[in-house]
C-alpha cells in the first residue's frame, strides 16, 4: 500500500513541475513542429530524464543539496536564462533567414544530441531539485524504504516523460495539419516567446 502511495505522489509531483508551459515546454512544442514526433521525441526524453536525476537526488540526499543550490543563486537562473535567449536568437535568425528560400531536409542534430541538448539546458535550471527536495520532505513516507523511494521516482519519470511527449505531438500534429508558412509562424513566435521568457528569468533572478 505503501509503494502505491509512493508512485502516485510521484505521478502527481512530476505532473505538478512538468505541466506549467515555461520556456522549456515552448521550445518542446517547436520541436514538435519543426522536426516532427520521430525526430523530436528524443528533446522530450531529455526533459524528463533531468526531472528523474534532480528528482533521484533529493530523495537520496536533498536535505544536504537543497541549501547549497539554494545558495548558488542568482547564477543558476542568470545562466538559464541566457541560454534560452541565446537559443531563441539563433532560432529567430535562422528562422528569418529561410523565410524565403525552399524547403530543405532536415539537417537537425541526431536523437542522442538532441537528448543531451535538453537535458543540459533543463539542468542549468536546478530549481526542480529544490522543488523535489521539498516534496520529499513534506512526504517522509517517500524515503521510508528503498521500494517507497523507487516508486515515487518511477512516478515522476513517467508522469514527466508522458507530458513531455505530448507536447511535441502537439507540435508534430500541427507539422501534419498546418502549410510551411504557417509552420514557420509558430517556429518564429515559439523563439520569440522562448526568448521573453528566457529574460524574465534573468531579469527575474538580478532584480
Amino acid at each position: 500500500m505503501e509503494i502505491s502511495k509512493a508512485f502516485l505522489s510521484g505521478i502527481l509531483a512530476g505532473l505538478a513541475v512538468a505541466v506549467p508551459l515555461g520556456a522549456i515546454g515552448v521550445l518542446l512544442l517547436k520541436e514538435g513542429v519543426q522536426h516532427g514526433i520521430r525526430r523530436a521525441w528524443t528533446a522530450a526524453a531529455g526533459v524528463a530524464a533531468a526531472d528523474v536525476v534532480y528528482c533521484t537526488v533529493a530523495v537520496l540526499f536533498g536535505a544536504v543539496t537543497a541549501p547549497v543550490v539554494t545558495g548558488l543563486a542568482p547564477w543558476p537562473a542568470v545562466v538559464g536564462g541566457l541560454a534560452l535567449v541565446g537559443i531563441a536568437a539563433r532560432g529567430l535568425v535562422r528562422g528569418l533567414s529561410s523565410t524565403a528560400a525552399p524547403a530543405a531536409p532536415d539537417r537537425s542534430p541526431g536523437p542522442r544530441r538532441r537528448f543531451t541538448a535538453f537535458l543540459a539546458l533543463t539542468m542549468i535550471n536546478p530549481a526542480t531539485l529544490v522543488y523535489f527536495a521539498a516534496i520529499t520532505t513534506g512526504l517522509g513516507t517517500v524515503s521510508q524504504t528503498r521500494a517507497t523511494s523507487t516508486a515515487f521516482i518511477v512516478g515522476v519519470g513517467l508522469a514527466s516523460v508522458a507530458w513531455q511527449i505530448l507536447l511535441v505531438a502537439v507540435g508534430s500534429t500541427l507539422k501534419t495539419h498546418t502549410g510551411r508558412g504557417a509552420q514557420r509562424v509558430t517556429v518564429l513566435v515559439g523563439n520569440a516567446v522562448v526568448g521573453v521568457l528566457g529574460l524574465l528569468i534573468v531579469t527575474g533572478a538580478v532584480l
